[in-house]
């Protein structure tokens, strides 16, 4: 009779990169239905045998066999919930409680929520477990880890993968654990496989083996190796095979020189036995003892998005961070862009007028019916330039008041001629009799301070208009068209928009395809990452829960939050700060929505393409500038160079957000080619960080 056996590892070999072997033609043999002890100093390999077996891992050469499903280095299998496995890391979320780490587990391996319960029920005294309600992250590392090795164990698997599950608990406790281990594998027929830097404690395991160094040094009972070394420990025995493997002395030649009746024959037995595994698998009859579960995609789907909306809803700080943000970002944005500048000062130097007796003397009109007289109507301009656009300073030269400027005590300078008042009154009785002298005496001529652009614009702008007006009225005092008081050139209604935008106005459809993009980008970044530093990505995989199922859930439970950010920018924007929406407001919020979904498929693809949190942080801040910078928002597309124009067209931000601005402004609809452009921009990145991140996952699952 062929004896049966649950792993058989033929010729292993693992390395890293180009890196040192990791294994080492490593051979192992685990029989059915009992317990092997894999014993070895920390960086023998003995974590990465294991990752090996369970398929997170694949060999560069050699062959496994785990429960008669054969694996090479070019074929790898997960076995699902035939598999128990209890990571060296205890591998939950912080936010799991007790009973949400039994009903992740339990429902991923298909077991019904009355199953789960009576489980959990049984190891929370086993195991003396805290209250179902308490949190991971708020118990010691003994109890996460009591705790993790119960779900591993709570799907009834047929084998057992233990990596260091009594590491920090105390003797008693391990005892109970080993005592439940023996129990399992004579009543149920449980094969268990567990490491243990507690040597002395694997005395109860029907079998040990020994690594170092990649390779197994024996693999023998715990009896027949203190028999065979004369030892009464068998830290002393493993200690006595390093030294023959130090004496390049070989296994085979140290099995030579014992008598027949030492362990080197049942070592050779079990080698023959295996060389049979190959030819007669046929004659190894499947397991009976322990259920296989067929566990739907739908049930394990499920139990994802529970997890990560459990994730979401206990990371306080993060749902903080989540809700307050954007209005943040919002209110920032009403009160720091877009205002009119403020405590500007200005100086007036009036040679007309003086300080025109501290705004008492506003000048006067007189006329009779062919003229019309101005007398010092330089106080009339100079009065009229109130507070809303600069405070005045009266100096007495230009001199003076120019110094100030270069000191940047004020912003600029108005200069009224002696002869303003006067040479203003030629130019609008008979312009045909005014000489270059009344020309320039009738001017008000104004010093600005523009390197800084921004406020010298807004001055220049202010005191043209408040001139058109002051001008405008002189002209109705004269019994005079005020249109005289216009410049030969007429702008009329605008065709979108109206006159009265503001850079704030140009500005707030890019702001909020940028702020949307940005809130889900921040967020997705970490997700992927955190997941598999944590150890429950791999952990999940094992179970047989597929990589794409994990993104997918992400993608569900942060479409979620995309949209309520979506809806919280357009309330924002719209009905409280009163930005008027000419278009389908349906359409808008489509197009938001789906930029913030880019945005957060943008950082899944960071987060598979850059596995570690520092460098995937810096892509995604990196990546913020160029993204804002080129997006025609700052500054209109067509000021940028050709080459720099077409990098932005092809940026995921730039047409959306001309879309956006076409249905605020335009009322363009989803026919309108500056609208259904930025949709297609939008589904095509979707689509291509989607296909990276999905080919980026198996290509980490294949290392």
């Amino acid at each position: 009779m062929v004896r049966q056996n649950a792993v058989i590892v033929k010729n292993a070999t693992k390395r890293y990169g180009k890196g040192e072997l990791v294994l080492d033609n490593l051979n192992m043999t685990v029989s059915k239905s009992s317990i092997y002890g894999l014993l070895g100093a920390s960086g023998c390999g003995k974590t990465t045998l294991l990752s090996c077996l369970v398929g997170i891992r694949h060999l560069n050469d050699g062959e496994i066999s785990v429960l008669n499903e054969k694996q090479t280095s070019k074929k790898f299998i997960i076995l699902g919930p035939r598999v128990g496995y209890m990571p060296q890391e205890t591998s939950l979320i912080g936010e799991f409680s007790v009973s949400d780490a039994f009903y992740y587990f339990g429902r991923i391996n298909g077991l019904d929520n009355t199953e789960i319960e009576l489980k959990q029920e049984f190891f929370s005294k086993l195991l003396q477990l805290p209250s179902s309600s308490h949190l991971l992250k708020n118990m010691s590392g003994g109890e996460k880890r009591r705790v993790s090795f119960a779900v591993a164990l709570i799907h009834h698997p047929e084998l057992l993968i233990l990596d260091e599950p009594t590491v920090g608990m105390d003797s008693i406790m391990r005892d109970n654990i080993w005592n439940y281990l023996i129990k399992i594998t004579k009543e149920e027929g449980i094969t268990v496989l567990i490491t243990t830097h507690y040597i002395e404690e694997t005395k109860n395991a029907d079998k040990i083996g020994l690594m170092r160094d990649g390779k197994m040094l024996t693999e023998s009972s715990p009896q027949q190796l203190l028999e065979r070394f004369e030892c009464s420990l068998l830290e002393e025995a493993f200690i006595k095979l390093c030294d023959v493997q130090n004496n390049a002395v070989t296994l085979n030649e140290a099995q030579r020189s014992e008598p027949e009746s030492t362990s080197s024959d049942v070592l050779n037995q079990d080698q023959d036995q295996d060389n049979n595994y190959y030819t007669e698998t046929n004659e190894i009859p499947v397991c009976k003892t322990v259920t296989e579960r067929r566990v739907s995609r739908w049930k394990k789907f499920k139990a994802l998005v529970i997890k990560n909306g459990i994730q979401v809803l206990r990371n306080y700080a993060g749902l903080v961070f989540a809700i307050l943000f954007p209005l943040l970002q919002g209110g920032l944005f009403f009160f720091s862009i877009g205002n009119n500048p403020k405590d500007l000062m200005i100086g007036i130097v009036n040679d007309e007028a003086g300080n025109c007796n501290y705004d008492k003397n506003y000048g006067y009109i007189w006329g009779d019916e062919i003229t019309c007289h101005f007398n010092n109507l330089s106080c009339r301009f100079a009065n009229n330039i109130n507070s809303s656009i600069a405070t005045q300073i009266y100096y007495d030269n230009v001199l003076e008041a120019k110094n100030d400027v270069r000191k940047g005590q004020i912003t600029g300078v108005m200069y009224f001629g002696q002869n303003f008042s006067k040479a203003l009154e030629v130019r609008v009785n008979d312009i045909t009799a005014a000489d270059d002298l009344d020309f320039i005496d009738s001017e008000i001529q104004v010093f600005l301070d523009m390197s800084d652009h921004v406020i010298g614009s807004f001055m220049k702008e202010k005191l043209f208009k408040r001139f058109i007006e002051i001008y405008k009225s002189i002209m109705k005092d004269c019994q005079l068209s005020p249109k005289l008081a216009y410049i030969p050139i007429q702008f009329e209604d605008p065709l979108y928009g109206t006159e009265d935008l503001t850079y704030a106005d140009f500005i707030v459809p890019t702001y909020i395809i940028i702020l949307i993009f940005f809130l889900a980008n921040t967020v997705s970044t970490a997700l992927i990452i955190s997941d598999r530093l944590q150890g429950l990505w791999d952990r999940s995989i094992v179970q047989g829960v597929k990589s794409e199922e994990i993104l997918l859930s992400h993608i569900f439970i942060q479409s979620i939050i995309v949209l309520i950010h979506t809806t919280m920018l357009y309330l924002l924007y719209f009905p409280i700060w009163g930005l008027e929406c000419k278009g389908s407001i349906f359409m808008l919020i489509i197009i938001v929505f789906l930029n913030g979904f880019c945005g957060l498929m943008y950082g899944f693809f960071l987060s598979v393409i850059l596995n570690n949190y520092t460098m995937a942080f810096y892509g995604s801040i990196g990546s913020m500038f160029p993204l804002f910078a080129l997006n025609g928002g700052v500054w209109p597309l067509e000021g940028l160079p050709i080459v720099l124009r077409w990098i932005s067209y092809m940026m995921p931000v730039t047409l959306p957000s001309a879309s956006v601005r076409a249905i605020v402004y335009k009322g363009s609809s989803i026919f309108d080619s500056d609208v259904y452009v930025g949709l297609l921009v939008n589904c095509v990145w979707i689509l291509l960080y989607l296909a990276i991140s999905i080919f980026g996952i198996r290509r980490l699952k294949s290392l």
